[in-house]
């Protein structure tokens, strides 16, 4: 048992590069999808906007607690509200750096941001058991 322990830690510390780097890409990509000037970014009608926001979030959120988990392992309530109060006022600094670029800052597109840190919060929380269960099955084969 030891042995297969021992044989996982590597997979592990690869998950979590890769959950850490998959999230900074994330976090790039929606930086620069909310910076670009509204001449380079596409016109789309405003609820669909507001569900990119809530997706956006909700993806960025579930891969920074993966980050998290993987990196240093069962998370507490507290890194939870850290995950959640780093994302709303990312969010708030993001509208507000907008305006500088010739876009709005608007108030719904946070509220879907905050809504869907949420949501990311909520899924991580029910499907992280899913995560020690895969972990588990991973040591069982390797043995």
């Amino acid at each position: 048992m030891q042995k297969s322990s021992a044989t996982n830690l590597p997979r592990l510390r690869r998950a979590a590069s890769c959950a850490r780097i998959g999230t900074v890409v994330l976090l790039l990509i929606m930086f620069l999808g909310t910076h670009l000037p509204i001449s380079m970014a596409a016109e789309m009608p405003s609820s669909s906007d507001k569900l990119i926001h809530l997706v956006g979030y909700m993806l960025l959120t579930i891969s920074a607690l993966a980050s998290l988990e993987l990196s240093i392992g069962e998370l507490r309530p507290q890194h939870y509200f850290m995950v959640w109060l780093l994302g709303t006022v990312y969010g708030a600094i993001d509208e507000v750096t907008q305006i500088p670029v010739g876009r709005t800052c608007d108030g719904l597109d946070w509220l879907a941001d905050i809504v869907g840190i949420v949501i990311g919060l909520s899924i991580f929380r029910v499907a992280r058991p899913l995560l020690y269960r895969l972990i588990e099955a991973d040591k069982r084969s390797l043995s």
